[in-house]
């Protein structure tokens, strides 16, 4: 029996999967809250699957590894390496994009993926499904449409993701000639097909971060909000990593 955890936006998605099979699929808003209910909900769900001390049934673990939230993408591979560990199980990491491509229906000749990075970026990457065309990146919105806008006259292209739902107006103009899909989380069978061709070598399972975080980004503000200097709050940040 494999565990499915995806934390890379606002939805905590957890799911239970045997053979390929789905045996328990949940899917909860959980902006801000994901610290305090992940563990709980995982408990409550692996118990009514028969997983007990006395019995356990749970195999492997797969992870959503990014790119997404930092915050959740940082949660779920903790809670995922630390069960892991307990349970000594292999750990595969996921990556999102390549989910969302999944969760599309077919019938198009390419699906751009753009999710939520910030205000006014998208990570981005575009699938010829089942092959990947391009990398995983970290693109202002004006990037995005000028990779996509040249494709819509040689393909049947459909755009997806959280960053379309949060930048409406700049994809707009796109929505005469490619399909905007409202799909912003994976869905079940993407992420169970994906958990039975994983590959299980953790854990540990490396995270995919596009870019730095915000604070990384903002450092010298936030030292000067504090009265530090930006040297002084670089290795401040540099002792806590270690």
């Amino acid at each position: 029996m494999i565990l499915t955890l995806c934390t890379a936006e606002e939805a905590l998605q957890l799911m239970l999967s045997a053979d390929g099979q789905i045996l328990e699929f949940s899917s909860q808003s959980s902006a801000g809250r994901m610290n305090e209910t992940m563990a709980p909900a995982v408990a409550s769900m692996l118990e009514r699957h028969g997983d007990t001390p006395a019995t356990p049934r749970l195999s492997a673990v797969t992870c959503v590894r990014g790119p997404g939230s930092f915050t959740g993408v940082r949660l779920g591979l903790a809670f995922a390496t630390g069960l892991c560990l307990a349970r000594r199980i292999p750990l595969a990491g996921l990556d999102y994009l390549p989910l969302l491509a999944a969760s599309a229906p077919g019938g198009f000749d390419e699906v751009h993926v753009v999710t939520h990075s910030r205000a006014n970026k998208v990570y981005h990457q575009s699938f010829a499904p089942p092959a990947t065309l391009t990398k995983p990146r970290d693109l202002t919105l004006k990037e995005a449409l000028s990779i996509i806008t040249p494709r819509v006259s040689k393909a049947r292209v459909a755009l997806l993701g959280s960053g379309l739902s949060r930048n409406r107006d700049a994809f707009a103009p796109l929505g005469t000639t490619v399909t905007l899909l409202p799909i912003e989380n994976p869905t079940p069978e993407a992420l169970a097909a994906a958990s039975q061709t994983a590959r299980y070598d953790g854990p540990s399972v490396e995270a995919l971060y596009l870019r730095g975080s915000d604070a990384e980004e903002n450092l010298a503000a936030i030292a000067l909000g504090r009265g530090l200097t930006e040297d002084e709050a670089r290795a401040r940040m540099d002792r806590a990593l270690r």
